[in-house]
């Protein structure tokens, strides 16, 4: 399989293994983030190679003391490294929003920019909203959805929901269903799910793995990925479970993109 087609479809999942987030906005302070360190193993069917990605991200929500409204801003950098020759992929993203926040929910618009730099790049930017619904103290449900343009005539839709279990405090399971329209090219379905264990209460380090699959049409290949990482809650609550830290945190999942875009590139 050619570079560029490994590059369409290993990038037409990254965005799974990185953004994957649910939180919620009871007992909010004034500032909350979340930084993140992981790595992932993509696996394209019949034989159509591999890809490592690895990377660092960050989250922050600031609250303006308007009635819940609060900004949000994230960014990252990450690596996708090929092999056998075939090279690596420099990706950087940066995205914002300004929301409102409640005690059964928070909505907002989004607006973001993702840019990959090698001998093959591209560059695309998304705008959307997104809208999460705290359905009591063990679940979260989650809808986005937007559109995105970019270089290379790349332009499409995307759709994504999200749903939340805390099995205990410290331990949450979360299964993301995306789907991305690319113009005139190919629609793609992405399942995934991950679970999350704080280590550590009073060191709010957590634990995260997961797996994902992503369909790809008119006969296009089926990618399957493999992610692991950790995290670090900035929260500045205290000893606290995994539960109310995501519930004061950065809204990571509700502002990334959906995946699509990335197979056009």
């Amino acid at each position: 399989m050619s570079r560029s087609v490994l590059l369409g479809c290993v990038g037409a999942v990254a965005l799974n293994a990185t953004a994957f987030n649910p939180a919620f906005a009871e007992g909010m302070t004034d500032f909350s983030g979340v930084l993140s360190g992981d790595y992932a193993n993509f696996s394209v069917n019949h034989g159509g190679g591999n890809a490592d990605l690895w990377g660092v991200s960050g989250s922050g929500v600031l609250g303006l003391g308007w009635s819940g409204v609060a900004a949000e801003l994230d960014g990252g950098y990450h690596r996708l490294d090929f092999g056998h020759g075939l090279g690596s992929v420099d990706d950087w993203n940066v995205d914002g929003s300004i929301m409102w926040r409640g005690v059964q929910g928070r909505l907002g618009p989004v607006v973001g920019y993702h840019s990959l730099d090698s001998d093959i790049s591209g560059h695309v930017t998304y705008y959307g909203g997104f809208g999460e619904w705290y359905a009591g103290h063990m679940f979260t449900l989650g809808v986005k959805g937007g559109g995105f343009s970019g270089s290379g005539n790349t332009d499409g839709a995307y759709l994504g929901a999200s749903g939340s279990f805390y099995v205990m405090p410290d331990l949450a399971l979360t299964a993301n269903y995306d789907y991305d329209h690319l113009n005139h090219l190919a629609n793609l379905n992405t399942w995934s799910a991950q679970g999350e264990w704080l280590v550590s209460e009073r060191l709010p380090i957590s634990l995260y793995a997961g797996f994902g699959q992503t369909d790809i049409s008119n006969g296009g290949p089926t990618v399957s990925t493999w992610f692991a990482g950790l995290r670090f809650y900035t929260n500045p609550t205290g000893p606290a479970p995994l539960v109310e830290r995501q519930r004061e945190g950065a809204a990571a999942w509700g502002t990334s993109l959906g995946t699509g875009f990335y197979s056009a590139l």
